[in-house]
C-alpha cells in the first residue's frame, strides 16, 4: 500500500461524517448541474418547435435560434 493511499485512508477513518458530508454535497452538486444541462437541452429544442411569429416576438432570427439550438455547452450565466 504506497503513503497516499494509507495517509486517504486514516484521513476517511478519522472523519466519517465529514467525508460523507463532502460526497453527498459532491453528488447533489452533481445532480443539479445535470439537471440544468436538461432544462438547457430542452429549451435549445424548443426554438426549434418555435414559429417565425414567435421568434420574431423574442427578438431572435430563424438561423441564430437555429445556432443557439445546435450549441451544447452550459450558458455561464446560469452555472451558479
Amino acid at each position: 500500500m504506497t503513503t497516499y493511499t494509507q495517509n486517504c485512508s486514516r484521513s476517511i477513518a478519522g472523519h466519517p461524517a465529514g467525508v460523507l458530508d463532502i460526497l453527498i454535497q459532491s453528488f447533489c452538486q452533481w445532480m443539479k448541474h445535470q439537471h440544468l444541462k436538461i432544462q438547457v437541452a430542452q429549451e435549445r429544442r424548443q426554438l426549434l418547435e418555435m414559429s417565425d411569429d414567435m421568434l420574431q416576438d423574442i427578438g431572435i432570427s430563424w438561423a441564430q435560434a437555429e445556432t443557439e439550438a445546435m450549441r451544447t455547452e452550459m450558458p455561464s450565466g446560469r452555472l451558479t
